[in-house]
This record gives C-alpha cells, sequence and structure tokens, in this order.
C-alpha cells in the first residue's frame, strides 16, 4: 500500500520539532545551576521574562520581527547560538505599580535566567520619583522572590526626560546589582533624529529596537567578558517592601452604579462609588475600553485626581492611585464626569470598576 507523501512529510516535521523541542529543554536542564552570562557563553538555552510597558511589548515596530526582544534573539542566537525563549508580563500605559500586581497574578514561569524590566515613561505622569523607586523597589525584589538565579537588566527607556526617575532606577538597580542599560544614550549617539528611530517620538521603530537589541547584546557581552555575577537579594533600599498588593471587592456605599457579573458599572455622570480600606497604598482594578469615560478621585474626602477609563481596546487594567496615606482608616470615593479623554469618540461614557486594590503586610 503506497504511503501518503504529505502525511509522511507532516510527521517527520513534526518529529523533528518534538526533537527539537526535547533537545533545548535536555540542554537547559543541564546547565541550570549556570548563571545567563555562563549559559549564553556556552551557547546553551536561555528563559528570559519582560516586566514593562509598551516599549516593553514593542509597541511602534513596524513587525512583529523588528521588536527589540525579536531582533535581540536573532542576534544572541548569531553570536553564540544560544536560543532564547520569551515569557513576557507587558501592557501598553502600564506602570511599575501595574507591572507588580501582574507579575502577583501571573503564573510562576519555570527557570528564568533573565528578567528585563521596563518602566518609567509612564510613571512619571501618575506619581513622583519617590513613590516610582518604592514601587520599582519592590518589583524587583519579587521577581527576585520568584526567580532567585535570574539576572536583572533595568532598562531607561529611550524618552524619559525626568532625569529623577532615570537616577531612581539607576540606584536601586546598583543596590540589587540589577544591570542598567540607559537607551537615551544609544538614542543620542548614533546621530540620528529622534524622528528616524521612533514612530511618535516616543516609541521605536525598527531602526530604534535595533539598537535596543545591540545595546543588551553588548552588555551582555561585556558581563561575560568581565565575569560579572547576576543580581541579588540585599535588605530592602527603602520603607517596608515586606507587602503585596490585594484586591477589595466589597464597596460600602454607592449611587447610580449598578453590579453586573462583579463589576460596578455607571453609564452617566453623578454616580458615586465608595470603598473603605486601611493603609498607606490605593489602586483600583478597572475596565478601559473605547466607551470609558472619566471619574474623579476622592480620599477621605480630598480631591486626589481624574482617572480616564478610555483605551483602545478593551482590557482589564490595575491602575495607580495613591500611595503614602497614613498607616489607618480610610474611605475612597470615585465619582462619575461628564469630560471625557481627548481621544474618547464615543457617545458612550462607561465607568467599569470591579475592585480596590491595596497594600497588604506580608506575615513573617
Amino acid at each position: 500500500m503506497k504511503s501518503n507523501p504529505k502525511k509522511v512529510l507532516t510527521l517527520i516535521l513534526l518529529t523533528a520539532a518534538v526533537l527539537s523541542f526535547l533537545a533545548i529543554q535536555s540542554e537547559h536542564y543541564l546547565s541550570e545551576d549556570l548563571s545567563v552570562y555562563e549559559k549564553v557563553a556556552s551557547g546553551s538555552s536561555i528563559n528570559y521574562m519582560i516586566i514593562g510597558d509598551s516599549i516593553g511589548r514593542g509597541a511602534g515596530a513596524e513587525s512583529k520581527n523588528l521588536r527589540w526582544y525579536s531582533q535581540f534573539e536573532v542576534l544572541l542566537k548569531d553570536f553564540s547560538g544560544s536560543r532564547a525563549r520569551r515569557n513576557s508580563i507587558v501592557q501598553s500605559g502600564a506602570t511599575a505599580f501595574e507591572g507588580l500586581y501582574k507579575l502577583q497574578k501571573a503564573p510562576k514561569f519555570s527557570d528564568i535566567d533573565l528578567i528585563f524590566i521596563v518602566f518609567g515613561e509612564n510613571d512619571r505622569k501618575y506619581m513622583d520619583a519617590e513613590q516610582f523607586t518604592f514601587f520599582y523597589e519592590r518589583l524587583i525584589r519579587k521577581a527576585k522572590e520568584r526567580y532567585p538565579n535570574s539576572e536583572v537588566i533595568t532598562i531607561i527607556e529611550n524618552p524619559l526626560k525626568q532625569e529623577e526617575f532615570a537616577d531612581a532606577i539607576d540606584r536601586v538597580s546598583v543596590h540589587y546589582g540589577a544591570k542598567t542599560l540607559d537607551m537615551r544614550i544609544p538614542f543620542k549617539e548614533s546621530g540620528m533624529l529622534t524622528e528616524q528611530l521612533t514612530t511618535d517620538m516616543v516609541h521605536p521603530n525598527g531602526k530604534g529596537y535595533q539598537l535596543y537589541a545591540y545595546s543588551i547584546l553588548e552588555l551582555i557581552k561585556d558581563n561575560i567578558q568581565k565575569e560579572t555575577d547576576i543580581a541579588g537579594f540585599p535588605k530592602p533600599l527603602t520603607r517596608n517592601q515586606a507587602f503585596f498588593l490585594s484586591e477589595k471587592k466589597h464597596f460600602s456605599a454607592r449611587k447610580g452604579f449598578l453590579t453586573q457579573n462583579g463589576i460596578n458599572i455607571s453609564k452617566q455622570p453623578g454616580d458615586i462609588l465608595e470603598y473603605e480600606f486601611d493603609g498607606p497604598t490605593l489602586g483600583v482594578t478597572a475596565i478601559r475600553s473605547p466607551d470609558g469615560g472619566m471619574m474623579k478621585v476622592y480620599i477621605d474626602g480630598k480631591y486626589i485626581r481624574n482617572i480616564s477609563t478610555w483605551w483602545p481596546f478593551s482590557r482589564e487594567r490595575f491602575l495607580y492611585i495613591a500611595n503614602g496615606l497614613e498607616n489607618g482608616h480610610h474611605t475612597v470615593r470615585f465619582e462619575t464626569i461628564e469630560e471625557s479623554s481627548m481621544n474618547h469618540k464615543s457617545s458612550k461614557s462607561l465607568i467599569q470598576i470591579s475592585a480596590i486594590i491595596v497594600a497588604v503586610n506580608e506575615k513573617k
């Protein structure tokens, strides 16, 4: 009986894929006691993770293969033969606060050798440098708690102009032995205009991300040559870091908001939703969408800020509100307003809140 050539070819390709996967896994586990630099130097495969914002996810590149991590993986393979497998915890518009909470909620990946942390440009819009330092450090500590054998590379993003935020990234990185890569420097030294390296004066294009990829590889090569130690886990640099972020779903009062599938929804201005909480930190779990409206936030009767829930796609988001509050009991009030984001084009105005986010002390 004649065999079907297409079936035979499919079987061969599947077998080759399985054997390749098993070879990578075997190669990785045999070298699991080596640092990322030793693995790369020997040509072993590595697992890496990105925790970041839109630049962390490669937004702005003309195609997927021009994103910084795709270009980096190719360069790494060409350099030593190392294959890199990626895990991403990224969200456009995210802050270090949101990155920390998403890391807490994410499943634990196995054998992460290298972690890239990419924040700063969004954070400076919502918090001061001291607050950013606090959450940025907690993010590094949580990453090292989960993956103690991982190296950490912190990236200062190319558009960041606030030196106090860049200094915060550098200071925290030095404390933990993480390796900082200031991408403002390669952009400046390239001799090219910002318009030539970005799509919108913020997000790099393929050429801009090529600078990211080459700079990362050069940093890794330099650390291999110097036999550099990976990031450690010293005592905290800032105040109490023994906490985790937790959701509180039960509201204490409301006017106008209706609850559907665990989400408190308002479709008109003047609606109010209140929660009571304890501690110094507050965020909110909300759905941002093309219909997303705007709300005012008050803590203990004091106006804090306006929050827009507009976003081009519907996404559950973990938004930072405040930190450094007194360690006591507080009330937060969300009040929907008629104003909307300049990007809001819909005739609808929708606020969707499922919980607030608070800091809870870890049990010793």
